[in-house]
């Protein structure tokens, strides 16, 4: 009997044994989430009338003074629907639907600029060969030998760089890339060499596509938001990476036991969830916020309108902003947003809409005693995915020590056996 069975047992059962505990804490989680949710579609209105107020009665309060008032009564009605549309999405389930569209949005574009790199590599590979062997025979004598470097030179390539991840979900569309004719015999050892390699470097990259699996298709309602609300980047106009990839690392590839409305069972697929399930709901505050900037701006009640990659540059943190109320975001811009003399280009601060967990959070007492709690049990699950991951990597040297001393074991010797 193999002296490690006893030992693999044990930590299999050990994980075992943490599942079960983390099954037990689930329901709470999930019913901790749905409380948030309560709670923050409770006070949404409050917090976007409360912000809208200050930009109309501090920022332009003549504007709003000279607004007849069917207009100012239909601005009111526009802000309850808005935000109305958006809290019947603010549920677990509607979220992670939400998660699961961009990060099948994500697959896809990221899959579109490995194919477009792939295709301009080959095409342009083949071209760069065509075109050097034709410049050196129409310059050089046939005998002569091109010059080695001096000495300390330095060789800059014009070659596109291949990164590691080009290879990790594979290349598609490659089918439809042309092939280069394989050389015949008649052709010279150069253009053959040329020839084979890129011949060779196609079924490479053949090899890294198969695999690949199909695109999944995505509802175009599934944002909640109408046309002319929605962000440029939710309705496909902009082909742009999204900024707010690096927050919870959206470019793994798709795994839909992540982004599905039911709550893993392994406690390190929990962590990733939650983390799905956070950025989702920053997604759909900034498009209710992009959306109130827009009737903001149609009621000329806006300093200027930001692009959406601007409020999620915000969200990061990538840009610096200015000391503002609640909810509002403040820039200090190079430039006007609105149409002014030359002279007058200098720099501007704009105030727009920006609704932020964080702001809420402090606006709101129920809302933030949620969020306490739900930190205290991130916390722990934090602490159960680290022992886990330590049980999980014990099982797999254990397994792997089992399969040596099977593998390293002499074979039976029949003959012996007779005697």
């Amino acid at each position: 009997m193999d002296p490690n069975a006893r030992s693999l047992d044990d930590a299999q059962r050990q994980l075992l044994v943490l599942l079960q505990e983390q099954e037990e804490l689930t329901p709470a989680l999930y019913r901790d989430l749905a409380l948030y949710l309560q709670v923050l579609r409770d006070g949404l209105l409050h917090a976007v009338q409360q912000a809208c107020f200050h930009l109309a009665t501090q920022v332009v309060p003549e504007r709003y003074n000279q607004l007849p008032v069917e207009r100012r009564q239909a601005f009111q009605q526009r802000l309850r629907q808005l935000v109305g549309r958006c809290c019947s999405l603010l549920t677990v389930e509607q979220l992670m639907g939400l998660a699961a569209q961009h990060q099948r949005r994500e697959q896809r574009r990221q899959l579109k600029k490995q194919q477009e790199l792939l295709s301009a590599f080959l095409e342009g590979g083949a071209g760069a060969e065509v075109a050097a062997a034709t410049t050196a025979d129409a310059d050089q004598p046939a005998e002569a030998e091109p010059l080695p470097p001096p000495a300390g030179s330095i060789n800059l390539s014009l070659d596109l760089p291949l990164a590691a991840d080009f290879f990790e979900h594979g290349v598609p569309g490659l089918a439809s890339v042309p092939r280069q004719p394989a050389a015949s015999s008649t052709d010279g050892p150069a253009e053959a060499e040329g020839s084979s390699e890129l011949s060779l470097m196609q079924s490479l990259f053949e090899l890294a596509a198969q695999g690949l699996s199909a695109d999944r298709a995505v509802p175009d309602d599934a944002s909640g938001l109408s046309a002319r609300d929605r962000p440029p980047a939710e309705l496909g106009e902009s082909e742009g990476e999204d900024p707010l990839q690096d927050l919870t690392g959206w470019g793994a590839p798709f795994q839909p036991e992540v982004t599905s409305p039911q709550i893993p069972r392994d406690p390190l697929l929990q962590l990733r969830w939650w983390a799905h399930f956070d950025r989702a709901l920053r997604l759909r505050l900034r498009n209710l916020s992009h959306a109130v900037n827009v009737e903001m701006m149609r009621m000329g009640l806006a300093q200027g309108l930001l692009p959406v990659s601007l409020l999620d540059a915000a969200l990061q943190s990538q840009v610096e902003v200015l000391p503002a109320p609640a909810n509002l975001l403040r820039l200090a811009l190079p430039i006007s947003l609105s149409p002014a003399p030359p002279e007058a280009l200098a720099p501007t601060e704009v105030l727009t809409l920006l609704l932020r967990c964080s702001d809420l959070e402090f606006e709101q007492p129920k809302l933030r005693t949620c969020h306490k709690r739900l930190e205290q049990r991130r916390r722990a699950l934090r602490t159960m995915a680290k022992r886990y991951r330590t049980w999980q990597r014990r099982v797999s040297a254990l397994e792997a020590e089992q399969q040596w001393f099977q593998d390293s074991s002499p074979p039976p010797n029949p003959a012996a056996d007779r005697t």
